[in-house]
């Protein structure tokens, strides 16, 4: 009978006996083989680890670093319910009985393992729970996924975990390390709390709160369960110690026992120190009513042991060997168990840069013939920076940079901060630069970036101690001025400045820095700019690493600026193109002409090479050009000023006229393929808010036609200043269209709908390039379920090679056309490419779609950039380059809108009157109003991007920083708004919120009222503007502004009714007071007691969407008080805006006056205050109306008071005999509402009953008795 082998005892036992799981494992394996033949014993160790591993023993453990991606699988790991491998070698067994709810177990073999709830998928691992748990004598766990590792002094292990579940009953996942299931640390996160948790033979303190000491756990974290949360455990072998640690944005860790007297626990006695241990993740639902998916990412285990002291690291492509002596760096992002890799400049995070690598060929040494892009404008172009985990301390650090091939960069590279090469523009003779430089590091990572250069490209770093060398020669040092020179020395408006310094003797550079006119040195980053008007001295100071020092020779120079041109223009700019902003143009040019010879000669291409750039004078006053000034004037020419070449300055345009301005690029022999050009046109004027305004000039230089001459997908878009990643270099490379490509800004869709459904869908081809010079192609679309297909316009044969193509058959119009679908609609390309998929050959994508992202790195809502290729055909190359399209105002018609609105609790914020010296807080909650759709997406994360006030009042108002700057869809966050007012009156500003998914800051105005101990504000009256009749709005009474009115005059409102942006009161905003004509003068006379006022008028745009439709001047008691005033301009579309003025009547009537100089008036309404003196008695007309004396022994009664509308009846007594008597009713803004004259009787008395009527309002009311001999007064309370 054959021996029966039962493992499980001795691995339970295994570490108590402090005897390694293999020795076990081996005695288990020899005994059991005695009776066995040599076929039987091969069987056996192939049958795995039982009961810990499918796989044999001699696999289960791992070298560190070791890191699953889980993007793809690992042969030979433990397998998920399809056979794919985890990556993980073992699987926890359990010493406790399992729960029936967790059925019996599939592989008896390895009991703790169940395949079937595992799952990689989609770059992720996805574990149903089961009900089992590691916790005191539960042990009945299932599917702990780890690797046998050997500590080193210090381990770090890390997963993320993906909207982890929030629940009640204990349902949590995690990280797990330890012996077994009686003795282990965990790190999990469990009803949105991370806890880290220690278990010793099964005990583990159960005392609540921050005395145990055993856990260590967080409070509630808000909307956990909505982020991707990264897990970090640090076992610190040495110290004896855990910590735990997470992070919601993967680069920010906060502890888990900040709140605990120690943050950290204690392993003394555990054994989880030395010898073989295991380190995974688990996950169970526990007391939960039923199971639970978690999805892990991105698994760790490194060893935080310090990096070699030294290096020597070469840069090149993946699948290339590095030279002798070298490590090859490929562009990977870092990765802490690789000790090294990049980062991108923009996010702070790790990014890929494998893209941006080179490797060329030629007779130079081995190690510079390869190189990365830093900063290019391909591939990635995110500035990158790169880091290398070390001691900290002095390293001699010798970097090269240059490229056997291309010249054109100018290279700087900067070591911890210190600029090793700087202003270095290589040639044919001159290829390559090496320098060294002695740096301190001090936060253990050696960081070198390539700030303030151009297309930098590194070769290779060698890093080294900083011992002693042998060095007496002092470093050099020198500087560059480029600039426009009106005169030797003498720069034209400013002066960009070149420094470079380097090590001669071999020592390292330790110190680069300048001076300016004798001033202190300051350390040099990067190129600068001097554009203050003056006279400068600079020098320049370098310093070895043996401090042998050089301080250069003087650099004297100028800076020159003419005097602002005075007046009053208002300058308005209009691109031509209409594309893709006012204020950028941009240009494409072929150098060689390009044509085709076969199957026919066409005509050559044409070049989108001039672009018109037209300036309007909006303003009252005439505007006057200084100057048009080119930031590169090797690469950009004003080819005219209308109809003159050669135009002199100044250039003056009077009131509603324009001049075009054609600027045309020029550049030549930029680059042997393709070269994008970001370069300024300034305008100099006397525009009074911005004299000084500047175009940017975006080209794509081109050296030759078709073929791989032709920019990438990712330049056409970087030459139209836009930042969205396309994922890819030249073509989408091993993906050939079958899915999105990664770490791009691409979106899966296939039919669209209106975002908007009171504006049309407009598209504007940005490119075509395709065959030329005889090809065209036109933008279709259909709607969906039908075969019809519409053509939008098709672009002219000649533009086949070009940016912003013509339409067909027109010498000047471009293809740029709109259309309104009433469905959801899709959209076809040539003859195979459709934006549905499954209607292309082989479920190809034909049409790919990205997110737009502007310049400043802001997602453009409801716009995207359509990238086709023709696929089906032998030329097909999978490049989505052959045509590009934006189209706007369009979402998928289902899922996610790949934006998310910020929104706030209140559209405008309105404070209590409060004293000055005293403050008043509100609290404002601003939310991501993104959702999660049917379909499983969920509209993006906000990132707040920064919080401030601005406007006439902002040194009143203070605002605190959000509670979080990372809103996930339905996140809020609470922000703090104070109110300490400095003086009496009203008060106006504006809070500015910038986020990530929108191009203009969210808005939110602030008002406030001010008092004092002696001084009351009250509002006077509160008008409607266009209403013939009297409004309650917001719990206010605005009155109908019939009788004001003059001029011009037109009732108007929103065409289509919508919400009003900075109010919560739309309905004051959506109708308005405007004129009957264009240019037409509006006004109003408001008859008002003799005194000083504050006004505050409300205005809107509700009509026109751009700058310079609506302009308009305005007096107020013959005081000009806006000049040039562009509603447009200062807040948008459809936004409501106040401006605040003070005012004094004299003459019994405020009179205001709106004088359009483009288009007509927009006024909302408008608001009149005074300030009381609180000594004086209540109301305008009893301290304004009359300055007689009162007589002291004459007596009025009224009655009933308090009123409720109806009669009242007045007495009057002791005035004159025989004489009339007044009686009047006025309320508080001075307004007579009733008035009527009798005759006293012999004694002096008189009465009169008077009607209130329909014009009371709830209120206090002035009652005036007046006469020949005097006058008196009361109130009257109307209720």
């Amino acid at each position: 009978m054959t021996k029966c082998m039962y493992i499980k005892p001795f691995y339970l036992l295994a570490r108590r006996g402090k005897m390694h799981l293999m020795t076990i494992l081996s005695f288990v394996l020899f005994s059991a083989v005695q009776s066995k033949s040599a076929t039987e014993n091969n069987k056996l160790l192939a049958d795995g680890c039982s009961p810990v591993s499918t796989l044999a023993c001699t696999a289960v453990g791992v070298n560190l670093p070791f890191s699953l991606s889980f993007n793809s699988a690992v042969s030979g790991t433990i397998a998920d319910k399809n056979g794919q491998g985890t990556g993980f070698t073992t699987v926890n067994a359990y010493s406790g009985n399992r729960l029936a709810v967790d059925g019996t177990p599939s592989n008896a073999s390895v009991p703790g393992y169940e395949p079937s709830k595992i799952t990689l998928a989609s770059g992720r691992l996805q574990i149903v729970a089961g009900k089992g748990i590691d916790y005191l004598t539960n042990n009945n766990q299932l599917n702990v996924l780890g690797a046998k590792i050997s500590p080193t002094s210090k381990i770090q292990l890390q997963v993320k975990l993906v909207n982890p579940y929030n629940g009640t009953q204990s349902q949590q996942a995690g990280l797990w390390y330890g012996l077994n299931d009686k003795t282990f640390i965990k790190l999990g996160i469990t009803g949105n709390k991370v806890e880290l948790r220690k278990e010793t033979n099964d005990v583990s303190s159960t005392v609540s709160g921050t005395a145990n000491p055993d856990q260590r756990r967080t409070e509630t974290i808000s909307g956990l369960n909505s982020q991707t949360v990264t897990l970090r455990m640090v076992v610190d072998t040495q110290a004896e110690t855990v910590e735990g640690f997470y992070s919601t944005d993967g680069i920010n860790f906060a502890s888990t026992g900040t709140q605990y007297a120690s943050s950290s626990l204690s392993i003394s006695g555990m054994n989880l120190t030395s010898g073989d241990l295991y380190a995974g993740i688990f996950a169970t639902y526990r007391n939960g009513s039923s199971a639970i998916t978690y999805t892990f990412d991105d698994f760790a285990a490194v060893s935080l042991a310090a990096a070699a002291q030294t290096a020597s690291i070469n840069f090149r492509p993946q699948g290339t060997a590095a030279p002798s002596g070298y490590k090859a760096d490929n562009g990977l992002p870092f990765d802490a168990g690789r000790g090294y890799g990049w980062f991108s400049a923009v996010s702070g995070q790790p990014a890929d840069y494998t893209t941006n690598t080179r490797l060329r060929t030629g007779t130079v040494t081995a190690s510079q013939l390869s190189l990365l892009i830093m900063n290019g404008t391909a591939n990635n172009t995110d500035p990158g920076y790169w880091e290398y985990v070390i001691a900290n301390g002095t390293y001699r650090v010798t970097v090269s940079v240059g490229d056997n091939n291309y010249y054109d960069s100018n290279h700087q590279i900067n070591i911890e901060g210190l600029p090793a090469i700087t202003d270095f523009t290589p040639s044919s003779s001159n290829k390559f630069r090496v320098s060294t430089a002695v740096v301190q590091v001090s936060d253990g990572r050696l960081t070198i970036d390539a700030k303030g250069a151009l297309n930098s490209k590194i070769n290779y770093v060698t890093i080294v101690p900083a011992t002693t060398v042998t060095d007496a020669t002092n470093p050099t040092a020198s500087a560059r001025l480029t600039g426009t020179l009106r005169s030797a020395g003498v720069y034209d408006k400013e002066a960009k400045i070149f420094l470079t310094a380097a090590d001669a003797g071999g020592s390292g550079l330790k110190t680069f820095q300048y001076s300016i006119n004798g001033g202190a040195y300051t350390n040099y980053a990067a190129p600068f700019t001097v554009n203050t008007p003056g006279n400068y001295s600079l020098t320049v100071r370098a310093t070895d690493g043996n401090n042998n020092q050089t301080i250069s020779k003087a650099y004297t120079f100028s800076i020159y600026s003419p005097p602002a041109p005075s007046g009053n223009g208002y300058m308005v700019l209009k691109n031509l193109d209409n594309f893709p902003a006012n204020d950028q143009l941009t240009f494409s040019l072929i150098q060689t002409p390009w044509r085709r010879t076969s199957p026919d000669t066409t005509a050559y291409n044409a070049n989108h090479d001039k672009v018109k750039l037209r300036i309007n004078s909006k303003g009252t006053g005439q505007l006057s050009i200084s100057s048009l000034n080119l930031s590169n004037t090797s690469a950009w020419k004003i080819a005219a000023v209308n109809t003159s070449t050669s135009p002199s300055y100044p250039v003056n345009i009077s009131s509603g006229n324009y001049v075009d301005v054609t600027v045309q690029f020029i550049a030549k022999d930029a680059s042997t393929r393709v070269k994008v050009f970001h370069d300024t046109l300034t305008i100099n004027s006397n525009d009074k808010d911005a004299p000084v305004k500047k175009v940017v000039l975006h080209g794509l230089y081109q050296k030759a036609g078709e073929g791989k001459n032709e920019p990438y997908a990712q330049e056409i878009i970087n030459a139209f200043g836009f930042t969205s990643k396309t994922g890819y270099g030249a073509n989408d490379g091993s993906i050939k269209g079958t899915s999105v490509v990664p770490s791009s800004h691409e979106v899966p869709a296939s039919y669209f709908v209106r975002a908007d459904q009171s504006k049309p869908v407009t598209v504007y081809q940005m490119a075509a390039y395709h065959g030329c010079c005889a090809s065209v192609e036109s933008f279709k679309y259909h709607a969906k379920g039908s075969g019809t297909l519409t053509t939008l316009f098709t672009h002219s044969e000649l533009d086949g090679q070009s940016l912003s193509p013509r339409l067909r058959n027109s010498a000047t119009k471009l293809a740029q056309a709109s259309f309104t679908p009433s469905g959801s609609f899709g959209i076809k390309i040539g003859s195979t490419s459709w934006s549905d998929r499954a209607k292309n050959t082989g479920n190809l994508i034909g049409i790919r779609f990205l997110k737009v992202i502007d310049r400043n790195g802001n997602v453009v809502p409801n716009a995207y950039f359509v990238n086709v290729d023709y696929i089906n055909n032998s030329a097909t190359n999978y490049d989505y380059q052959d045509l590009i399209y934006y189209i706007e105002n369009v979402k998928p018609e289902s899922g996610t809108v790949n934006y998310s609105d910020l929104a706030s609790s209140t559209s405008a914020v309105n404070f209590n009157p409060t004293l000055t010296g005293a403050s008043a807080s509100v609290n404002v909650t601003l939310k991501n109003t993104g959702t999660t759709y049917s379909n499983g997406s969920t509209d993006p994360v906000v990132n707040i991007k920064s919080v401030r006030i601005s406007g006439p009042n902002a040194s009143e108002f203070t605002v605190g920083a959000p509670g979080t700057t990372t809103l996930s869809a339905q996140g809020t966050t609470p922000v703090s708004v104070k109110f300490s007012p400095s003086s009496v009156g009203i008060k106006n500003a504006e809070l500015l919120i910038n986020y990530n998914n929108a191009n203009t800051p969210l808005r939110i105005p602030l008002y406030g009222i001010a008092n004092n101990s002696t001084s009351t504000v009250s509002v006077v009256k509160r008008i409607k503007g266009g209403s013939d009749s009297n409004v309650t709005i917001g719990g206010n009474v605005y009155e109908n502004d019939i009788n004001y009115r003059t001029g011009s005059v037109r009732l108007d409102k929103q065409v289509t009714l919508s919400d009003v942006k900075g109010t919560d009161i739309d309905v004051l905003y959506q109708t308005y007071l405007s004129a009957a004509t264009d240019l037409a003068s509006t006004g109003y006379n408001i008859p008002l007691a003799n005194g000083n006022y504050m006004v505050r008028m409300h205005f809107v745009e509700n009509y026109w969407s751009e700058q310079g439709a609506r302009v308009f001047s305005a007096t107020m008691e013959n005081q000009k008080i806006i000049s040039d005033f562009d509603i447009f301009k200062e807040v948008g579309y459809r936004a409501a805006l106040v401006k605040d003025f003070n005012t004094t009547v004299s003459d019994g009537v405020l009179n205001i006056q709106y004088a359009p100089n483009v288009n007509r008036l927009a006024l909302a309404g408008i608001e009149i205050f005074k300030v009381n003196n609180n000594n004086q008695r209540t109301g305008a007309e009893e301290a304004e109306i009359s300055l007689e004396p009162e007589i002291t022994q004459r007596e009025i009664n009224v009655f009933p008071n308090p009123n409720f509308g109806s009669n009242i009846n007045i007495d009057a007594k002791n005035f004159g005999a025989n004489e009339e008597v007044t009686f009047s009713v006025i309320n508080v803004s001075g307004r007579i509402l009733q008035s009527k004259t009798v005759a006293s009787d012999n004694t002096g008395n008189a009465n009169v009953s008077l009607q209130l009527g329909n014009d009371a309002e709830k209120g206090i009311y002035i009652i005036s008795v007046s006469s020949e001999s005097g006058i008196m007064r009361s109130k009257l309370i109307v209720e």
